[in-house]
């Protein structure tokens, strides 16, 4: 450290440079975090994508026991079955989707089992707009008899503590599904620890719900959070640096010493001064010969 930036050894200057460094090292460890839930997720849309993408194979095949939960290795799995459903129709209100307003709905569907038990598998049929002056019932109508569908698997979410409403519930919680459809597992019947959404049920009613799709998230905005953290870091010296120098200006004009005279700027010439320069360069040419 030069005589002219001794200065920065007083304790107001060790303290600008401690906060400097906290401030840095905040900002890194930012920086590392957004890093690594970008890493995260990268990962987990890997998993999504190529479960996705696989072909659908028929769910008692997949799923040879209700109780299996439903993991990495299983969810987002396209399966093929055949069922019917038993109970109401329940709705899962408030739930948006892409950003709008929506509702759900939900039903129990009765499915054969690999060695010829009933299950009963709660799944999302799709959704719908909320809207509260019209009425949801041709959206949440259940066709009747036998059915073929193709289901997307998904994990069972946790039951809801809040109260319930007749014919609807809070989150897709098999057993609380089941409850609200009124539907009854008789002796011989299992449930199915996971959910299901359905693509496709053929036939269906004349207004089904909208089908669910598999989301798209954008996982690089974290790792565009995690530059913009290492740059803050990187702009804190930046910054310790400019008030050191301004400081340094500061004192020189409180000691009356002048300050360094501008480095002159080279100007562009202009197309005529380059021309002049040319006819110049020939005309001593043509005299000198």
């Amino acid at each position: 450290m030069t005589a002219r930036y001794a200065f920065l050894r007083s304790r107001r200057w060790v303290g600008i440079a401690v906060l400097t460094v906290l401030v840095a090292a905040v900002c890194s460890l930012l920086g590392s975090w957004q890093l690594a839930r970008h890493e995260y997720r990268a990962e987990a849309i890997a998993r999504v994508e190529a479960n996705r993408d696989q072909p659908a194979v028929p769910l008692a095949q997949l799923l040879p026991d209700p109780t299996t939960e439903v993991g990495d290795d299983l969810e987002w799995r396209t399966v093929t079955t055949t069922g019917r459903y038993v109970g109401d129709p329940v709705a899962l209100p408030q739930r948006g989707v892409e950003g709008g307003p929506a509702d759900h709905a939900l039903a129990v569907l009765e499915v054969p089992g690999p060695d010829g038990e009933r299950w009963l598998l709660a799944v999302d049929r799709g959704w719908y707009p909320t809207d509260a002056f019209t009425d949801p019932t041709d959206r949440l109508a259940l066709p009747d008899g036998d059915l073929q569908l193709v289901l997307r698997l998904r994990p069972a979410e946790e039951p809801s503590d809040r109260q319930q409403v007749p014919g609807q519930v809070h989150r897709i919680a098999p057993e609380q599904v089941l409850a609200a459809a009124g539907a009854t597992a008789e002796p011989g019947t299992l449930v199915t620890t996971a959910y299901a959404w359905v693509v496709e049920e053929t036939p269906t009613t004349a207004n089904p719900p909208t089908p669910m799709t598999v989301p798209s998230p954008n996982y690089r905005s974290n790792l565009s959070y995690a530059l913009q953290w290492w740059t803050f870091g990187l702009l804190a010296f930046l910054g310790y640096a400019v008030l050191a120098r301004r400081e340094r200006a500061a004192m020189d004009r409180d000691e009356g010493v002048a300050p360094a005279p501008p480095r002159p700027r080279s100007r562009r010439r202009t197309d005529a001064e380059i021309e002049d320069a040319e006819i110049e360069a020939q005309a001593s040419e043509t005299s000198s010969a």
